[in-house]
C-alpha cells in the first residue's frame, strides 16, 4: 500500500517529506462532501435528529426489508402499513402514514419538504429560513423512525395530526432558541406564517 504513496524516495503528496497528517489523509481516502451534509450537520438541528437522518442517508437504518434479507425477521412488510415492503423510501415518503404527516407539515410550512431537501434549497447560505427547513427535515426523519419503532415495540402509533403537531412544536421551540437577534423583515413574514 505504501509503494503507491512513496516512489523513488519521494512522498508523492508532498515532495518536501512525509508528515503524519498527510499520511493520515492519504490513508483514509476522504470522500467528497455530499450535497446533503450541511443539511444534517447544521448547528440548528437537534443532534438526535441529525444522527437518525445521517444513518438513513447512508442506508443504515434497520428497516424490515434489510432485516428480512439478513434472515432476522419472518417478513419484510411495513410495520405501520402492512401492504408494502418496508424500505427507507417507503417508510419516510411512500407509507400512507408518513405521507399524511408530510402533507400536514407541508401545508403548515408552505414548501415541499422532500423535493427541497433532495434538490437542495435555493436560498442564501445559512439564512434563517434555510436553517428552519433543515431543522424540519431532520425532525420529520427522526419522528417517523421513532413512531415506526413505537409501533413495532409497543404496538402504539400516534395519529398523523398529533405527530405533525409535535414536530411543529419542537421545530418552533428550537427556532426560538437558535434565532437570537431579531429577524429581518422577510424572515419575520414567514415566521408569522409558521406561528412564531
Amino acid at each position: 500500500m505504501m509503494k503507491n504513496g512513496y516512489v523513488a524516495n519521494t512522498w508523492i503528496l508532498n515532495p518536501k517529506g512525509h508528515t503524519v497528517s498527510i499520511g493520515y489523509e492519504w490513508l483514509r481516502h476522504k470522500q467528497p462532501q455530499q450535497h446533503w451534509t450541511p443539511m444534517i450537520w447544521s448547528s440548528w438541528n437537534i443532534p438526535k435528529h441529525a444522527i437518525i437522518t445521517w444513518i438513513s442517508m447512508h442506508k443504515g437504518l434497520n428497516v424490515k426489508e434489510k432485516l428480512f434479507r439478513l434472515g432476522c425477521c419472518t417478513d419484510d412488510r411495513c410495520i405501520i402499513y402492512d401492504r408494502e415492503v418496508e424500505t427507507q423510501s417507503h417508510l419516510f415518503f411512500d407509507c400512507p402514514y408518513s405521507n399524511q404527516v408530510l402533507q400536514l407539515l407541508e401545508q403548515w410550512c408552505g414548501f415541499s419538504i422532500h423535493v427541497s431537501m433532495l434538490g437542495g434549497l435555493q436560498t442564501a447560505k445559512n439564512c434563517l429560513k434555510q436553517q428552519a427547513h433543515y431543522l424540519l427535515w431532520n425532525a420529520l426523519y427522526y419522528h417517523i423512525w421513532n413512531q415506526r419503532n413505537a409501533a413495532r415495540i409497543h404496538s402504539v402509533l400516534l395519529r398523523p395530526q398529533k405527530l405533525a403537531g409535535m414536530i411543529k412544536d419542537e421545530v418552533c421551540r428550537r427556532i426560538k432558541v437558535k434565532m437570537g437577534k431579531s429577524p429581518s423583515r422577510n424572515d419575520s413574514i414567514w415566521l408569522r406564517k409558521w406561528g412564531l
